[in-house]
């Protein structure tokens, strides 16, 4: 059969130019790369009902077949390189946590240098004065409308600031050894805080601070997380007895209800839900990152492994199907959230790293950890094609969800 091959495989929409295509790719003179090159997914549907194959199955093959051959033909087109875009120092000491402010367009850190400070990634300034703890800053919050920032570490005190004018406004005490962590819930009612005394304190941010729960969880608590609809909290702890559980407890009657999570051998760094609440992950000191059944508390598949140290700090990236950690061995590295598989390669740093988050947009991944400095990366899977504007570091180009409680019901994962 003489057709124009080009033209039918470009122009393939009608009926007869399928069956044309079909009838060269039964006689041997089309291979599936040649037809992965130039067809859309929908004109390989539309050939999958004229090739010669004789089974559902087959067609189903011959189709995946293709779309698998488009997909290898457009990553050798596409750059995955990660690019570092931007670098900000000013600390003068390790970077231990940070979170971005709604928008994108700032971050916010923290130190072992006793100090919170906000960054305009736009132009890599540090924006404002340094607002100033009496020893080092680990737990670090900001509320959902952007107003305030919450900071707790050495001195035992959990400090509020405004944002835009870096002033202290009111500060918190009820913990001792130290405040490793601090998280808000999805309504900015109620902050979580705990450290290195074992207790978790739950109060309430409209009245002063007041604390609705003080539970005292273990010898010491390392994350603390809201789930989704912000009815309960998961904590990653030590418990007496020297294990590494993580513990879930009720928001409302500040209750344990779930027998503790095991697994874990040694300290859990840092715990956080799946945005449907049915999951929790959990990364560690025993160099695995884990997911976990958040109604029986059951692993979900075998631990996450690749990183040669302890694993610090994860983030769920805002649509979330993909994890990034933070690794004492150097690395920042990505995850499918529903596999564990890794994706592409790691982040690689002159020093060990703390904490990573991603940016609202996703687009970009801000990381932190010995070298005092805060860097801004972006994924290497982004497509600039994404319709989601995101702020690009200004640098760059010269030198280089609303929750509500609403009850979850979890499907049941194998």
């Amino acid at each position: 059969m003489d057709v124009d091959i080009t033209k039918c495989l470009t122009s393939c929409t009608t009926r007869v130019h399928e069956v044309s295509v079909a009838a060269l790719i039964s006689a041997g003179r089309l291979c599936c790369a040649r037809l992965a090159n130039v067809c859309s997914k929908k004109i390989l549907l539309g050939l999958a009902r004229y090739a010669p194959l004789h089974s559902s199955t087959a067609k189903s093959a011959f189709y995946h077949r293709s779309l698998a051959t488009m997909s290898d033909t457009s990553k050798k087109s596409v750059d995955l390189t990660p690019k570092l875009l931007m670098t900000m120092s000013g600390h003068e000491h390790t970077v231990l946590n940070m979170a971005y402010l709604p928008g994108g367009e700032r971050v916010v850190t923290c130190s072992n240098d006793g100090t919170v400070r906000i960054w305009n990634v736009e132009d890599g300034e540090q924006e404002g004065t340094s607002m100033e703890h009496g020893d080092w800053v680990n737990g670090l919050a900001v509320t959902r409308d952007g107003k305030r920032i919450l900071s707790g570490g050495g001195d035992n005190k959990m400090k509020v600031w405004d944002v835009e004018t870096y002033e202290f406004i009111e500060e918190w005490e009820d913990h001792t050894g130290g405040i490793s962590c601090i998280a808000m819930s999805p309504d900015d009612q109620l902050v979580a805080s705990a450290g290195h005394g074992g207790k978790i304190v739950i109060r309430k941010m409209k009245k002063g601070g007041q604390i609705k729960h003080a539970i005292q969880a273990g010898s010491s608590v390392w994350s603390v997380s809201f789930s989704p609809n912000g009815e309960k909290v998961a904590a990653g702890v030590r418990d007496r007895h020297g294990g590494h559980v993580i513990r879930v407890y009720d928001v409302e009657s500040g209750k344990l209800i779930l027998r503790p999570i095991k697994g874990h051998t040694k300290f859990v760094n840092c715990v956080l839900w799946s945005l449907d609440g049915c999951r929790l992950f959990s990364a560690s000191d025993d160099r695995s990152i884990r997911c976990w059944n958040s109604e029986t508390g059951e692993p979900i598949g075998q631990q996450w492994t690749g990183h040669t140290h302890w694993v610090f700090y994860i983030s769920l990236s805002h649509d979330g199907t993909k994890l990034a950690s933070a690794s004492y061995d150097h690395t920042v590295r990505f995850w499918d959230a529903h596999s564990g598989e890794p994706i592409e390669q790691p982040l690689q740093h002159d020093n060990w790293l703390c904490a990573v988050i991603f940016s609202p947009s996703g687009e970009f991944v801000a990381c932190g950890g010995d070298d005092k400095k805060l860097s801004i990366w972006r994924v290497p899977w982004w497509d600039h094609s994404q319709k989601q504007p995101s702020p690009l570091p200004k640098a760059y180009h010269t030198t280089k969800r609303n929750l509500t409680s609403t009850s979850l019901t979890c499907p049941v994962v194998q």
